[in-house]
């Protein structure tokens, strides 16, 4: 077993490692003829068309679209139709270096706890929501936490990648772009109000439910968020949130970080959606607020020419939906706070506060004096969808997903020159009733792609990336065993596929190097443990055969103290730079809060009579074998002096469960001591195949936000 190395920084990382080499260009690497780019020789834009009834048209041909950059008419070299559902058809002469998405519309196999992640040709949809916690209301905080979580648990699909990207209040960890359904939904429960001198409000609203858990009637007290928490005095020196130097720094610090997700994507292939939940985004000229920024022109131009680089749609949502707004007549409503059930009679008149009709009526949008940017305005400038208006969110985020569904790629060589100026695009369709979304333009100069020249580079990128790489077979096996009050330690155990590795034979013996490297980061996203390895493999004929059928074995072991940590690694091989990822997201409990907590649970293969035999990296078990599986559960409830604490079984294969054995009342544990759970079953009779095991642990008699607690390992069984 290796011991991390704690407290290491990247750089002291990477460069701990073998000199570098020069690589061969890996196999799955996403910024590799993927992701698109801006040059003298091509231009690419997408372009959703729809009908009347907002469908997307998928018919349309190459001689259907006509495009004008700065009112010139381009020559199109080629179109290409992108469906989730039905792939790709290409028209017209696409370069190879063009960019297109790796998207099948076949569904992916389920991972455990997200260990294996998507790799570039299995991504599906990416979509970043950044919540601009400056401008929503307190009592809208909720409603859009219910959003976030309805569109994690019910609308998100397997090949997703999901960030949740807050103004002001996010954490590191909880704000990558991530498949993990874990990291989001605890990212969606940390969304709460924002104590700050630029915010729409500097006091809460008293009464209001916030903090993490906050939510689904499970509500923290206002009185948690403090103002020394937040950082700012009780008088802080801004006069009212509503004046021009507020509104002016709202509206910076949303665009700012929304184009900061912008560039964030740019290295993911495809069409990505960004999906900005702001009550407003109100940007002043310069003799209101005495700053800069007083060109409304420039700003909405670099917006669009960064979306349009990182292959961008950027879409509005305001949350405070259809309220009445003061002197409107003609509008009756009711409003139940929480379920939005909504009974509204008569003819509204007027429109609720932050819509475009607001704005184009009680204040300018566009023209002169005090200009506003609004919601609308950003979306149309990248050719999304805004949101606005409304109270049905659910809806507005199903319209939004909806049009990366189906969309055209452009691509054509531009007639004039890159004069580094904006350069404003316009679409055409020879089809009557149809509608186009695509970006406003592009400043006309070239994109250098970046080059990984260094195996450091290279391992960075890898690691830092949402997209994993099979380059090489990568099978991790991470399990926590949790050391009361509020310790760990953390075992990681990898099985690399020797089928994929380039060995050369040099007499008689099997050769490569492979370096290993893992980072640990904590919730504020942090480096707090890593380590890195450099192997030499010199394998005789029969281990070089031996590792071809088993695979290599590499394990890793450090102590965590109580926290959120992601791990991630990387394996990569010098002579090919083909490389290998994973990641996986774990929960060290602080067992000294009392609460219901679990360890991983361990497998072992038992051969007649008793003999056990862990099973860490390699997961296989003969079925001449039983399978034996443990957990410990600490923190159960007592009652009289005993547990109400139960145990059941779930063995399932490709999402689809096999067999749920009877809960089972697991003993009462000896004075201070932890549950431990142990069973065992014969396999004599299972088909060959890889399955999954869950142990789900109940105790009865624990809060109800904690009862449940389940653990998930995959095993294969052979012959």
């Amino acid at each position: 077993m290796k011991n991390l190395l704690a407290t290491f920084l990247l750089l002291t990382l990477l460069l701990g490692l073998a000199p570098a080499q020069t690589p061969q260009t890996p196999k799955d690497d996403p910024g590799v003829d993927e992701v698109v780019r801006i040059t003298t020789a091509l231009v690419q834009t997408d372009v959703v068309v729809t009908d009347k009834n907002d469908r997307i048209i998928p018919d349309l041909k190459l001689e259907d679209f006509e495009l004008y950059d700065n009112g010139k008419k381009q020559t199109l070299a080629f179109m290409e139709f992108v469906s989730a559902t039905t792939g790709r058809r290409v028209e017209g002469n696409k370069p190879s270096s063009a960019s297109s998405i790796a998207n099948t519309g076949v569904p992916l196999a389920s991972e455990i706890d997200g260990q294996q992640g998507l790799t570039s040709k299995d991504l599906k949809r990416v979509v970043a929501f950044v919540v601009d916690d400056l401008t929503i209301p307190l009592k809208d905080v909720n409603p859009v936490r219910n959003l976030l979580l309805d569109f994690v648990d019910n609308k998100m699909q397997e090949g997703d990648l999901v960030a949740i990207v807050r103004v002001v209040g996010g954490k590191g960890l909880l704000q990558q772009l991530t498949g993990d359904r874990q990291i989001l939904r605890r990212a969606v429960l940390a969304i709460q109000p924002i104590l700050h001198p630029y915010a729409v409000s500097t006091r809460p609203e008293p009464g209001l439910p916030s903090g993490p858990d906050a939510f689904s009637g499970s509500q923290l007290p206002l009185d948690m968020v403090s103002n020394e928490i937040a950082g700012i005095s009780d008088n802080p020196e801004i006069s009212s949130p509503g004046d021009d130097v507020n509104q002016l720094f709202r509206g910076l610090s949303s665009l700012t970080t929304a184009m900061f997700v912008v560039d964030g994507l740019r290295e993911i292939p495809g069409r990505k959606n960004v999906v900005i939940i702001s009550g407003g985004i109100p940007i002043f000229e310069a003799g209101s607020a005495g700053t800069a920024y007083n060109n409304l022109t420039y700003l909405l131009n670099q917006l669009s020419d960064r979306a349009v680089r990182s292959g961008v749609v950027i879409n509005t949502l305001d949350p405070r939906g259809l309220n009445a707004t003061p002197g409107v007549v003609g509008f009756d409503r009711t409003e139940t706070r929480g379920n939005y059930a909504n009974e509204i009679q008569g003819r509204a008149t007027g429109f609720g506060r932050g819509g475009a009709s607001d704005q184009a009526t009680f204040g300018p949008l566009l023209a002169g004096g005090a200009e506003r940017l609004g919601l609308a305005t950003v979306s149309k400038a990248t050719g999304g969808v805004s949101i606005v208006n409304t109270n049905d969110f659910g809806a507005g985020i199903d319209k939004i997903v909806a049009r990366s569904e189906g969309y055209y790629l452009l691509g054509y060589r531009p007639s004039g020159e890159f004069d580094r100026k904006f350069h404003k695009l316009e679409v055409k369709v020879k089809r009557a009733g149809v509608k186009t979304f695509h970006h406003s333009g592009y400043a006309a100069r070239e994109d250098k792609p970046r080059e990984l020249r260094t195996k450091e580079e290279q391992i960075a990128a890898a690691a830092s990336s949402p997209l994993s790489r099979r380059d090489i077979d990568v099978t991790p096996n991470v399990t926590v065993k949790l050391i009361p009050p509020n310790s760990s330690v953390v075992d990681m155990h990898l099985r690399i596929d020797a089928n994929k590795l380039n060995f050369t034979e040099v007499g008689g013996k099997h050769q490569t190097s492979l370096d290993i490297v893992g980072f640990i980061f904590d919730q504020l996203g942090k480096q707090k443990r890593g380590f890195s390895e450099t192997i030499n493999l010199d394998l005789s004929a029969e281990n070089y055969r031996i590792a071809k059928t088993e695979g290599l074995i590499y394990s890793a072991t450090t102590d965590l103290p109580q926290g959120y940590y992601q791990i991630r690694s990387v394996v990569r091989e010098a002579s090919s730079g083909n490389i290998g990822t994973f990641s996986k997201y774990v929960e060290i409990p602080d067992l000294s809060k009392e609460r219901l907590a679990m360890s991983s649970v361990f497998l072992f293969s038992i051969d007649p009579p008793a003999t056990a035999t862990p099973l860490l990296a390699i997961r296989q078990v003969k079925r001449t074998q039983d399978l034996r599986y443990a957990a410990t559960v600490y923190n159960p409830k007592l009652k009289g002096g005993k547990p109400a604490v139960t145990s059941q079984l779930i063995i399932s294969q490709a999402g689809k469960v096999l067999m749920r054995e009877p809960e089972q009342a697991l003993e009462a544990p000896a004075q201070g001591s932890p549950m431990i759970k142990i069973g065992q079953f014969g396999l004599g009779k299972v088909p060959k195949g890889r399955y999954v095991l869950t142990l789900v642990i109940t105790d009865t008699l624990a809060d109800k936000k904690s009862q449940t607690l389940s653990r998930s390992v995959d095993f294969q069984v052979v012959d």
